[in-house]
């Protein structure tokens, strides 16, 4: 029987592989919320398990609550101590599209994010390969962990005709945020 950090694990990289197939499909038109959903998925799940095998059992639940486990926001915080750390960051900013996401849709997403998801992915089989010795290359080809991209510019104006104000004026803030990172 396998232990709760294999088990994890296994979880993890299907999430993981879940979230480069379905940005990489054509078709699908959620893709961008699919795969943040499925990568912020897939790190918790390896965060969790390094938890385990670095800090004990216990450290991936609350401690006032030791029946619900921890969410990714609090493992980031608890494993990349660094505010700074531009992977923490990275991530941060994923879990906020992903928080955001399953309750607004803006097309253009892709766009301002790819970037962010691009090097998301990079950092994921590197911190894979770090704490768990998981090569993810083996898993998936190496050439198919580079995402692909809608080669569509992006207009303000577009955006301020196509969206009311408030989701017009919160999305070209996170791309200025986004650009300056």
């Amino acid at each position: 029987m396998k232990n709760i950090t294999e088990r994890l694990l296994e979880k993890s990289k299907e999430a993981f592989t879940m979230a480069i197939e379905l940005y990489n499909k054509p078709t699908i038109k959620y893709r961008v919320e699919g795969f943040s959903m499925f990568i912020c998925n897939a790190w918790e799940l390896m965060l969790k398990a390094y938890m385990i095998k670095t800090l004990g059992d216990n450290s991936i639940y609350y401690p006032d609550h030791p029946d619900r486990s921890i969410a990714l926001s609090d493992c980031i915080k608890k494993i990349f101590t660094n505010k700074n750390d531009p992977l923490r960051i990275n991530l941060e900013k994923i879990v906020e599209l992903r928080n955001t996401s399953t309750h607004l849709i803006v097309e253009e997403y892709e766009m301002v994010y790819v970037p962010l998801f691009q090097a998301c992915v990079l950092n994921f089989n590197e911190k894979m390969m770090e704490y768990h010795d998981i090569d993810m290359t083996e898993i998936i080809p190496q050439n198919f962990l580079t995402l692909s991209v809608s080669l569509k510019s992006l207009n303000e104006n577009e955006i301020n005709a196509k969206y009311p104000e408030i989701i017009s004026k919160k999305f070209i803030a996170t791309k200025k945020i986004i650009e300056t990172l």
